[in-house]
């Protein structure tokens, strides 16, 4: 009777693991992730919202485009970048200090029946730059109901304040690789990525984005190594009840 127990329990597990991952990754599309839809330099970028105007918008970059001794020589991916430096297509100063925010919203609704599984992730990537100690770069993922983006479910994830690419303050910013993952809740159909720039001081955002990917991905995601173990183990039960 043990015995028959045993093998039912392991014949569910298999069945269980061989469902959950059933359900894959897919990618988030997002519109310009890397900003080369832009003819740089530009005010703004295709596809982004810009919350905040003039000298606290947003401003898509290339080598060669007026710049602060801080800011990055070059995009990290292709020809582009998004910089917070008014400086880009010489608009005018908004004053010492200030906050910059723009966002995209993501349709996930094609991952509906993951999302509602209750076992799903999010992770997105981008390439990074800040070199000036006066201002601080953030990230956030908030999750709505609606493709549009109108209803929101009261969940995000948030980098907080990324730490600096750089320190020296005088030189060109590198690039570094940064991430942000997290649970999604079941129900959602859309995310927004927001992008902030706060400074605490001077008229220009010294901080740079590029190279936007992601994907929602399926949690846990049972190993070849378990479905194997599970098969084994319907396989010594048979031959013991042989």
């Amino acid at each position: 009777m043990k015995q028959t127990t045993h093998i039912k329990f392991l014949a569910g597990l298999t069945l269980f693991a061989a469902s959950a991952s059933s359900l894959s990754a897919a990618a988030l599309v997002i519109a310009n992730p890397s900003f080369e839809d832009d003819t740089a330099p530009a005010v703004g970028a295709t596809g982004w919202t810009v919350v905040t105007t003039g000298g606290n918008g947003f401003f898509v970059a290339t080598a060669g485009s007026p710049d602060s001794t801080v800011d990055p020589d070059s995009a990290a991916a292709g020809s582009n970048w998004l910089s917070g430096n008014r400086l880009v297509t010489g608009t005018g100063s908004s004053g010492s200090g200030g906050t910059q925010t723009m966002f995209q919203v993501v349709d996930i609704s094609a991952d509906a029946a993951l999302i509602d599984s209750g076992s799903s992730t999010v992770g997105l990537t981008w390439q990074f730059a800040d070199n000036d100690p006066a201002d601080e770069g953030f990230v956030t993922i908030s999750f709505f109901s609606d493709v549009a983006g109108t209803t929101p479910l009261g969940t995000s994830l948030t980098t907080g304040g990324i730490a600096a690419t750089s320190t020296t303050g005088n030189s060109a910013a590198p690039w570094v690789l940064e991430d942000l993952s997290g649970a999604v809740p079941a129900g959602a159909r859309s995310l927004s990525i927001e992008l902030e720039i706060v400074r605490t001081s001077g008229s220009a955002g010294n901080i740079h984005f590029d190279d936007f990917t992601g994907s929602i991905d399926a949690i846990p995601e049972p190993s070849t190594a378990l479905l194997g173990l599970c098969g084994a183990g319907l396989l010594f039960g048979r031959r013991r009840k042989c």
